[in-house]
């Protein structure tokens, strides 16, 4: 453990000491201040110091040298949370009445207030475990030419997906042919249902699916000339675990409530409407003839290793 996380958790589980000692002195004078509550808050309030001081220093570009320093602050981290719990536990078995259901009633409330502790630091470690996983692992930036660039790039043509090996198209917002606010119907007009010719609202070409698809082949996007139309299922991948999509690796796609992605999967063929997906809330919809905004994706091949 370093000095500094020495000196914070001295300070903290010093006070919470303190703060159970005048608990147990008010009991046995007969002026009982309930502090359990505060010694476990005051646990939890060190094990958020103790993720940020992992957090202070730590280095994406070198990711070796930071992980041990991570895990330094969350070990000090739960060692507050332990703390206050025991200590809160500790006071409620000694100042315990006869009464059974006083008793039972007491026990109840400190699991209660232990488990939402838990829960929140789980949540908090989770959130953390994602987040360097996002940043690191799962998303390698595309240049123009399909080759793989630094994270740190400013621009970049295609978003390689490490976890499923697609290969996603990257929106713009200069009011061009990629503009992430452009809208376009499903059009197909040899297949099972034909849906509607350029319905939606776009520039740079015929604002339908058929149009959008031969234009950016065309244009060789990242170097390819295969882009697609995704399933509903391939789409969803982008918010897995989370409810919203990464916009540090998509900053251009339309966030916003009703801001239908559509895929090529049918909902209904009577009705011809398509499956689409909400990148605000990672939920489902449907949409007639597939109106929305669109994201291409191409089958690729693995970059880099990733970790889970």
């Amino acid at each position: 453990m370093t000095l500094e996380g020495l000196q914070i958790l001295v300070f903290f589980g010093g006070l919470m000491f303190w703060l159970a000692v005048k608990d147990m002195w008010g009991f046995y004078r007969g002026q009982p201040i309930d502090y359990k509550s505060i010694i476990v808050s005051m646990g939890l309030l060190g094990t958020f110091v103790g993720i940020v001081l992992g957090l202070w220093e730590f280095d994406t570009q070198d990711i070796a040298a930071s992980v041990p320093q991570l895990l330094e602050g969350l070990k000090f981290a739960f060692i507050t949370s332990i703390i206050g719990i025991f200590l809160s536990v500790l006071l409620s078995g000694l100042q315990a009445k006869p009464n059974k259901q006083s008793k039972e009633e007491t026990v109840i409330q400190r699991l209660d207030v232990i488990s939402q502790t838990l829960v929140t630091i789980s949540d908090t470690v989770k959130q953390l475990r994602t987040d360097i996983y996002q940043r690191r692992y799962r998303f390698t930036k595309l240049g123009a030419d399909g080759h793989a660039l630094p994270d740190e790039a400013t621009q970049w043509a295609a978003i390689q997906d490490n976890q499923t090996d697609l290969i996603w198209e990257v929106k713009t917002n200069e009011g061009g042919l990629q503009d992430g606010k452009h809208t376009y119907t499903w059009y197909h007009p040899n297949g099972d249902i034909v849906g509607k010719e350029n319905g939606g609202d776009c520039q740079g070409c015929r604002c339908d699916t058929q149009a959008y698809i031969e234009a950016i082949n065309k244009m060789q996007l990242a170097g390819y000339s295969d882009w697609r139309m995704p399933t509903i299922e391939e789409l969803e991948t982008l918010v897995d675990e989370q409810t919203s999509i990464d916009k540090r690796y998509f900053p251009n796609v339309y966030v916003q409530q009703l801001a239908w992605y559509c895929s090529s999967t049918a909902n209904n063929t009577e009705d011809e409407s398509f499956s689409c997906l909400s990148f605000d809330t990672g939920n489902r919809g449907a949409t007639k003839y597939g109106y929305g905004h669109l994201l291409l994706v191409r089958k690729g091949k693995s970059l880099a290793i990733w970790v889970r």
